[in-house]
């Protein structure tokens, strides 16, 4: 059976409580991170912020348009990661409103597999400037300036949410892969808390470090890579947590995927 986001936000709250939930998978494996939020959060505020980041409806049984409502704290850089291949000439080109939206970064990401010619991922960085909806529209553009393929995310912009939602687009039986920003002399770790084992796999974790040197340097920092697969069509959601040294949550970063055919 397919989950909605919403009937995800259940999930959440029971793992960030300590409850037990079947069907969803947990781990501990973890890479340690900056820690620059050096407040513990209560697992009552874990939870809320979860819920309400993830904000799904209970009354909206359309997993798709639950999964491509992000949710985004104003004035806080959120990412859209979509399936892309360049060496086919094809680009995803967004349009929106920047008046409530900034656009912040734009980058391609390789894929991890050694298989020629394997898409990899545009993934674009913005923020939310000006609480509200709105919302961006992505067209995945020809050589020929034809559009093949296009899909709408609602943004709705808040100040009552301390975390946004993430958001990517991968077709089933593809990779992508999750960066989070990490440094382990600081004490501080990600774990990937939950994820949806009905539609991802964890393919693979690995650290990527910011110094290019074959010797270990004091104090680097880099990058935590996840790399997960679409297994199945539909949708699932992501949820990392960072702790501190004192085994104490400081931060989320919650995923929103969308798996097509």
């Amino acid at each position: 059976m397919k989950k909605t986001i919403a009937a995800s936000l259940i999930v959440v709250i029971s793992l960030a409580l300590g409850v037990v939930c079947a069907g969803c998978t947990t781990s501990t494996t973890s890479s340690p991170s900056p820690g620059t939020t050096t407040t513990a959060l209560s697992n009552a505020t874990v939870a809320r912020d979860a819920a309400a980041a993830l904000g799904g409806n209970a009354s909206n049984a359309a997993a798709l348009s639950d999964a491509t409502n992000l949710t985004v704290a104003q004035g806080q850089n959120f990412t859209i990661q979509l399936q892309s291949n360049p060496s086919t000439g094809y680009q995803w080109k967004p349009t929106y409103n920047n008046a409530s939206i900034t656009l912040v970064n734009q980058t391609y990401v390789a894929s991890s597999s050694s298989l020629l010619g394997a898409p990899g991922a545009d993934v674009f960085t913005f923020r939310g400037t000006q609480t509200g909806t709105s919302v961006i529209k992505f067209n995945y553009v020809s050589p020929a300036n034809q559009t093949t393929n296009s899909v709408n995310y609602t943004i709705d912009c808040t100040t009552s949410v301390t975390y946004s939602v993430n958001g990517v687009l991968v077709s089933q039986g593809q990779d992508f892969t999750i960066p989070l920003q990490s440094n382990p002399s600081t004490g501080y770790h990600w774990e990937l808390t939950l994820y949806d084992n009905s539609t991802l796999t964890l393919v693979n974790q690995t650290f990527a470090s910011s110094v290019s040197t074959s010797s270990a340097v004091v104090g680097a920092g880099g990058t935590d890579l996840f790399t997960f697969q679409g297994t199945q069509t539909g949708t699932g959601g992501i949820l990392f947590s960072e702790i501190s040294p004192a085994n104490e949550t400081t931060n989320l970063v919650i995923y929103s995927v969308v798996i097509q055919s």
